[in-house]
């Protein structure tokens, strides 16, 4: 092994969410420790909402050193100047992640293994046979044995009804009244307690868990902790100048390249109206640590159910996501509704805050960069069109060929095999324009084609435009009539004067969908 290998497996710490570990092996370590100093100081229940994969982890493990009074593992970092009295409270750590959760069995199981580890850690003795009565005698009994309040940190609290979310609606709702006992418990327990901190990917809100902690305070939207966990643009300038310069020298790129390219493919989160860049930290550490880019946080995790869901809901057009306005409740929607999936999204990061109207308290939304967007597309291909029944034809990598070399007659013939691969009765009307259009605009975006979708012109709306460096595609398409009335629109409309100051090379294309074929009967290409 290099040497500069072994300086990247020791720096980056891929996959260890130990706070201790991290300092201990002198890992790199993003400091958020002033704003853990500022949650002690002002609150006592809190719940943080962020995608997988972005720290909520080594938040919660940061915090457990920081209670039980760890004060050498913060030497040089913020919270070492502002912590004056370093008081130790007991902590008991519950963390639902690790388990698929497929049975009440597993649940209990699971739940049992966890609080037996913290019986055994703060040696305290458990008692009673549910899950409930358990937790609210370890509180109780912790409480006793040390004379201090308890901390309480539950990590990835919704796992187990995310799990059973798509089964059955038996054991979906056999496992929420499990754990709703397990949360209850801890307002029962309020006057023992010094701080509570749940994590998890979706709003608590929905799942009516917390009915009883009215005092949960839901820090996801607060612009005061934007950058609790990911790395914010500022942050990244202060961490990783270095190693910015040397993933640029070994990637034959400029330094200012290799941040602008970081930005396309890893930054563009925000979790608040207003605040910082952040970039998703997984995604960042493994690029440094490899050397090169890639989809890293796509490719840890592939939510099928939610994709086969949204899916299902047809009426929901996934090409207007850039630029979707929406209200908090909205982003915290306590039902989860597929026919409005926005909540679902946001939640599991595949869109993020693009701007905020503090007049009418509205969101706009977009997919936060290039790899959430390749995430996004993949996923809703393969739900739409498995892999085992795509057209041999259909291939990305001709797609982006034909449109690279400004080939539309082959862009359109890649395009309409593509569209044989589609399931019979998936998404829009198989007898309108836009369940064609649609099944288009998803092949394109899956190959990584920057495609727009109804681009507005002072004398109408183009229904699809395709950018490369070179060329311009304007595409207009009818349904069951001749591709002459496409093109005629094309020219009667004038939709090539929106590109006039261009210097890339118009192709104007008219097409024609028949409704008995479902695909495309001819197309006509003018250069």
């Amino acid at each position: 092994m290099s040497v500069e290998m072994e300086y990247r497996e020791a720096r980056y710490p891929i996959g260890i969410q130990s706070f201790s570990e991290i300092r201990s092996g002198n890992k790199v370590y993003v400091d958020k420790t002033a704003l853990i100093h500022r949650l002690a100081a002002t609150g006592t229940y809190y719940f943080l909402s962020r995608p997988r994969r972005f720290g909520k982890s080594l938040l919660l493990s940061t915090l457990k050193a920081y209670f039980e009074g760890r004060r050498q593992l913060f030497d040089g970092l913020d919270i070492a100047r502002l912590e004056t009295q370093w008081l130790r409270y007991p902590v008991i750590h519950i963390s639902m992640g690790g388990k698929n959760f497929d049975s009440i069995g597993a649940l209990n199981e699971h739940l049992a293994y966890q609080l037996k580890e913290n019986e055994l850690q703060l040696q305290v003795e458990g008692e009673g046979v549910s899950v409930d009565v358990r937790f609210y005698s370890l509180i109780r009994n912790t409480w006793r044995k040390y004379g201090q309040k308890v901390v309480i940190l539950i990590d990835e609290y919704d796992k187990p009804m995310l799990d059973t979310q798509y089964c059955d609606s038996k054991l979906h709702d056999e496992v929420r009244n499990v754990m709703r006992g397990l949360y209850g418990t801890i307002k029962e327990s309020s006057e023992n307690l010094r701080f509570v901190m749940i994590t998890g990917v979706t709003k608590y809100s929905h799942l009516n868990l917390f009915s009883g902690l009215n005092n949960l305070n839901d820090i996801s939207l607060d612009p005061g902790y934007n950058a609790i966990c990911g790395i914010s643009e500022s942050e990244m300038h202060q961490y990783f100048a270095c190693d910015m310069k040397l993933f640029g020298e070994a990637n034959g790129m400029t330094q200012e390249q290799s941040w602008q390219k970081f930005k396309e493919y890893y930054d563009g989160y925000h979790f608040a109206a207003e605040g910082e860049d952040i970039y998703n930290p997984f995604s960042v550490l493994n690029a440094f640590s490899k050397m090169r880019f890639s989809n890293f946080w796509y490719k840890t995790g592939n939510p099928k159910h939610l994709f086969d869901a949204l899916v299902n809901e047809r009426r929901f057009n996934f090409e207007k996501l850039e630029g979707y306005r929406a209200t908090e409740e909205m982003l915290m929607d306590p039902n989860v509704s597929y026919s409005h999936p926005i909540a679902l999204l946001y939640q599991a990061g595949y869109l993020t805050i693009k701007d905020f109207d503090d007049e009418g308290y509205i969101y706009t939304l977009g997919l936060p960069n290039r790899e959430v967007a390749a995430g996004f597309y993949d996923n809703l291909m393969a739900a739409i069109a498995p892999k085992d029944g795509l057209n041999e034809q259909f291939n990305s990598a001709l797609l982006i060929d034909s449109c690279v070399r400004g080939d539309g007659d082959e862009l359109m013939r890649v395009l309409n095999a593509g569209l044989t691969s589609f399931k019979y009765d998936q998404l829009k009307e198989p007898t309108h324009e836009l369940h064609f259009h649609y099944m288009l605009h998803i092949m394109c975006m899956c190959a990584g084609v920057r495609v727009e979708s109804e681009v507005q012109t002072a004398n109408g709306r183009i229904d699809m435009v395709i950018k490369t460096r070179r060329y311009i595609f304007v595409i207009e398409f009818k349904v069951d009539k001749d591709v002459e009335d496409a093109v005629n629109q094309i020219l009667k409309k004038d939709y090539s004067s929106k590109y006039k100051y261009d210097k890339r090379k118009l192709i104007l294309i008219g097409a024609n969908f028949s409704t008995d074929t479902r695909l495309l009967t001819g197309w006509k290409v003018i250069s």
